[in-house]
């Protein structure tokens, strides 16, 4: 199987043409027709997971971020995105990148998410996913029960009960939501105007953050690749947020 033949694969499960007009996705780096045997799939085409890749002996590495969203007029190889091109270059590990195109294929990053907060009755709006829970809930117990780390949140004094979601940084969506009844959305990367804006129409507003919301899609796509791609070896990268909880200051 070739590089080639498993952009096919992809290509099926999330049509690489149904991605943003800003977006970037495909093949990154790489020669469609070099031969796989193993793949990496990570969230990010980050220098730690390209040297996992490498470690792996990986012939493709199969990344939801792409390299980069900007064109480029210059290529330094001793740094930044010019310096993970020259390490898969040296490795002969190619690089392909399933962006919003895979948020918002069925399965994709938005099931996912819409899945991991037990949503039901869900409808797809682009990227967005609006469902409902089996009965209205407070918002704080809601978020204990949910399998994420931590979050911030803008309280409405809601309970939740029609929940509109969105991988990455979905808050652009957060007045579609509001017109379709949900009394809550979740996402991640919520600048503050918005979460005031949302929160003054009376939305519960809820910030998993960027990876949280994302790093999900890793491990099912992995699997799913696993059994589409037979004779091809599907690794998942465990990655970690950039991230980290900060000290709390003390008080004066």
């Amino acid at each position: 199987m070739t590089t080639r033949d498993v952009m096919a694969v992809l290509d099926a499960l999330a049509p690489f043409d149904s991605a943003e007009e800003w977006d970037t996705v495909g093949l990154m780096v790489g020669d469609p027709s070099r031969r796989v045997e193993t793949i990496l799939v990570a969230l990010d085409p980050s220098l730690e997971v390209i040297r996992a890749a490498m470690r792996r002996r990986a012939d493709l590495l199969v990344t939801h971020h792409p390299l980069t969203l900007a064109p480029m007029n210059r290529l330094d190889l001793s740094r930044g995105v010019g310096r993970k091109v020259a390490l898969l270059i040296e490795a002969r590990t190619a690089l392909v990148s399933m962006h919003t195109n895979l948020d918002k294929a069925p399965g994709g990053v938005a099931d996912e998410l819409a899945l991991r907060l037990g949503l039901a009755s869900v409808q797809a709006e682009g990227a967005l996913r609006v469902g409902v829970l089996a009965r209205p809930v407070a918002l704080r117990d809601w978020l204990e029960e949910l399998p994420f780390a931590g979050c911030r949140l803008c309280d409405a004094a809601r309970p939740v009960s029609r929940v509109g979601a969105c991988p990455g940084s979905g808050m652009d969506f957060w007045q579609r939501a509001h017109s379709l009844g949900c009394d809550t959305v979740v996402t991640g990367d919520v600048r503050y105007h918005a979460g005031l804006d949302a929160w003054e129409a009376g939305m519960n507003v809820v910030d998993l953050g960027h990876f949280a919301t994302e790093e999900i899609i890793v491990k099912p796509l992995a699997a799913r690749l696993n059994k589409e791609l037979k004779g091809v070896r599907v690794l998942a990268h465990r990655g970690r947020d950039v991230f980290s909880p900060c000290i709390p200051t003390r008080e004066r």
